[in-house]
């Protein structure tokens, strides 16, 4: 278990060292910033381009973040901008700190303080105390940590600097953790996560926050919460990009998989975490991830790859200059020697161990910090004192000023319950006169409410009647029609009967007769048909089917239906319409308006007259036209072409035009989603215009 416990030590104390100086960078692409890098700005506009840079490149490439740290704090010397250099020095040592170079990280450390103090550059003084104090942290010096922690923690306070608060007690409460003091650890993280969702944050410092609370939750027992945890601050990471975020949440999930014994699931989460960590070359955090790995081989008692595992965690822990690391991974390598029972190898690996255990001094280590933290608890408890007693002071004020307040206000009581005596009878009287004034009011808006109500009523009966009696017109003409045009040919054929019956009629006769009977007979038929469909959609009894119709085969096929009639009046009818003409629309209906149009043309066009059929696509409607060069139409007749107010025409050849065809289709192509329209002049021809959805 104190391995588990160390191990995760070394999340605690590396995500806020990162985090701390990376937190704007998840904001900014660094391909973005590149392209915004040009030499020729003034000198102010690079340093503030490759500093953005240099935070950018924190958790994707460490060595090119040491370059543009370089290259800005060159700038800001040549410029003398102290500041800018203290930044730079402090952003060159975070690159080696994020490779595990801890000597190389606290040279540029200090010399990032001394630029920062000799400017009087509080936050950058503040800076430096925090990464120095990550150093001490990683070289196992937990008293020195703890006081630079506690140091920054005063200057951001008197800064009022959140994010410096937060990272100063993020930091602290990683101490905790390291001591196994987990239930102070604990409180100091849901401080800081309290914290972060209190006052406007960036995702970074929210994913850290809950990380750090996963792993104090995780410790205390809570392995429900802390799961819950951890999946938010993964989440977070994920959107951000940050490649280091992604590594450790990884890495902190596996070990509550490896403590449930889901081995198997822990090696997947460790694959992501260790991928994401060698971008980073962070060894630190590699020795701790392939410890973990370690534990999960094990748990699965493939003791060769948790052996090969172990030796390569001891390696990493070795590039580091921490003692905590090697502790480690010797005492993780003793218990696999144990397992293959070499036992010769894990004594020896157990002896290395608690010689290095030893140097640690852990317990005194803990001792030294809880009263270094007690110390400055205290120093801040005299200062919350010496604020109360100031603060007692001036509610000593407060409380007099408040007591003459209340007399002046008690008086003005009184004089405003005088003054309301003397005007209540005043009061009283206006109430009732306005009272009066109110019902009469009422009574009006009632009356005037009643007379809007009575007055829509009446435009509704009105409007009523005059629908009323145009249906009705319709129906008049209707039955007038029906009855007009199919008694003449039923008595015409009655009478042929009665005279073939009595013998008055010669072969020649007869023939003549049937022959007209037939064009009789087939135009009555024709009638009937489109009454029949007329009468349909009006009860709304026909069904509209659309599909995908390829109109150059509707004309072709109608063209063929009233071949006899095109030869017999010598009229050349074109089919122009190219294949492919696709419309959206019920097939049946469409042939019954091709079908009616066609035929009128047909029927009012003279020897020699020519019907075109052709057709366009203008976005997603198709334009059909039927014309022809028949007599045409006069304008009174045009304007009723499609109502039952037009009257029966008479074609050239003594066909009779029953018009309700017309009508039947302009409904058809209205329900069709489409529109039938005309133009016509007299003596050159006419053309119909039919538009038709294509989809």
């Amino acid at each position: 278990m104190l391995d588990v416990i160390r191990q995760y030590k070394l999340i605690c104390t590396l995500i806020f060292f990162i985090g701390f100086n990376a937190a704007n960078a998840q904001t900014t692409k660094v391909d973005e910033l590149l392209a915004q890098l040009n030499k020729n700005d003034p000198d102010t506009i690079q340093i503030k381009v490759l500093r953005k840079l240099s935070a950018a490149y924190s958790s994707v490439d460490p060595v090119k973040k040491f370059y543009y740290a370089n290259q800005f704090r060159l700038l800001a010397e040549k410029n003398g901008i102290d500041s800018s250099v203290a930044n730079g020095y402090l952003d060159m040592g975070i690159s080696y700190g994020i490779r595990s170079n801890l000597d190389s990280a606290l040279h540029y450390f200090k010399l990032g303080q001394q630029r920062a103090k000799a400017a009087n550059y509080s936050n950058g003084v503040a800076r430096s105390l925090v990464n120095i104090g990550f150093v001490y942290d990683r070289s196992d010096k937990k008293t020195q940590a703890v006081n630079c922690y506690e140091e920054a923690l005063k200057i951001f306070r008197k800064l009022d600097y959140k994010k410096g608060i937060n990272q100063c007690i993020t930091n602290l409460g990683a101490i905790y953790f390291d001591l196994k003091e987990y239930k102070s650890a604990d409180n100091y993280f849901q401080q800081v996560l309290d914290n972060v969702q209190e006052t406007p944050s960036t995702q970074l410092a929210l994913g850290n926050a809950l990380f750090c609370l996963a792993g104090s939750r995780w410790r205390l027992g809570d392995y429900k919460k802390s799961m819950e945890l951890y999946k938010k601050s993964l989440a977070i990471q994920e959107k951000i990009g940050d490649i280091n975020g992604l590594a450790l949440t990884n890495w902190g999930m596996s070990q509550l998989f490896v403590d449930r014994k889901e081995y198997k699931k822990a090696i997947s989460y460790l694959d992501i975490a260790i991928t994401n960590n060698k971008k980073l070359k962070n060894s630190y955090q590699e020795c701790a991830m392939l410890l973990t790995l370690t534990d999960a081989y094990l748990g699965l008692k493939d003791y060769d790859k948790a052996d090969e595992t172990a030796n390569l965690a001891l390696t990493r822990a070795k590039e580091t200059d921490s003692k905590i690391p090697v502790s480690l991974a010797l005492n993780k390598l003793s218990k696999v020697k144990t397992e293959k029972k070499d036992y010769e190898s894990a004594l020896s690996f157990k002896s290395q161990y608690i010689a290095v255990n030893d140097s640690l001094e852990t317990t005194k280590t803990t001792k030294e910090v809880i009263l270094s933290d007690l110390h400055r608890v205290n120093i801040d408890n005299k200062n919350l004192e010496k604020r109360n007693e100031t603060i007692s002071a001036k509610i000593t004020d407060y409380v007099i000023a408040i007591a003459i307040i209340t007399t002046l206000l008690v008086l003005l009581a009184i004089l405003l319950v005088l003054y309301y005596k003397r005007n209540a009878e005043k009061k009283a009287a206006n109430s009732l006169l306005q009272n009066q004034k109110q019902e009469i009011a009422e009574v009006n808006e009632e009356l005037s409410a009643l007379n809007e109500e009575l007055k829509t009523q009446m435009e509704i009966v009105f409007a009523q009647n005059l629908e009323l009696e145009k249906l009705n017109q319709v129906k008049n003409k209707f039955f007038s029609i029906v009855s007009h045009d199919l008694r003449g040919p039923i008595n015409n054929l009655r009478m042929l009967f009665e005279m073939y019956r009595q013998g008055n009629l010669n072969e020649d006769e007869l023939t003549a007769l049937f022959s007209r009977l037939e064009d009789t007979t087939y135009t009555t038929a024709s009638f009937l048909d489109n009454l029949l469909e007329w009468s349909k959609n009006q009860l709304g009894g026909i069904v509209v089917n659309p599909s995908l119709v390829d109109l150059q085969q509707v004309v072709a096929h109608n063209i063929k239906l009233v071949d006899s009639q095109i030869k017999l009046k010598s009229i050349k009818v074109s089919n122009q319409v190219n294949e492919g003409s696709i419309a959206f629309v019920d097939l049946n209906m469409v042939h019954v308006v091709i079908r009616n149009l066609l035929s009128n043309a047909i029927k009012f066009c003279r020897g020699g007259d020519e019907v075109m059929f052709e057709a366009k696509r203008e976005n997603d409607k198709l334009i059909c036209t039927i014309r022809d060069t028949g007599p045409g139409i006069n304008e009174v007749d045009k304007e009723n072409l499609f109502n039952l107010a037009h009257k029966p025409t008479i074609g050239t050849s003594g066909e009779k035009g029953f018009h309700i065809g017309l009508i039947l289709c302009k409904d058809m192509i209205a329900q069709n989603h489409g529109e039938l329209r005309v133009e016509s002049t007299l003596g050159e021809g006419t053309t119909f215009f039919i538009t038709l959805p294509a989809r």
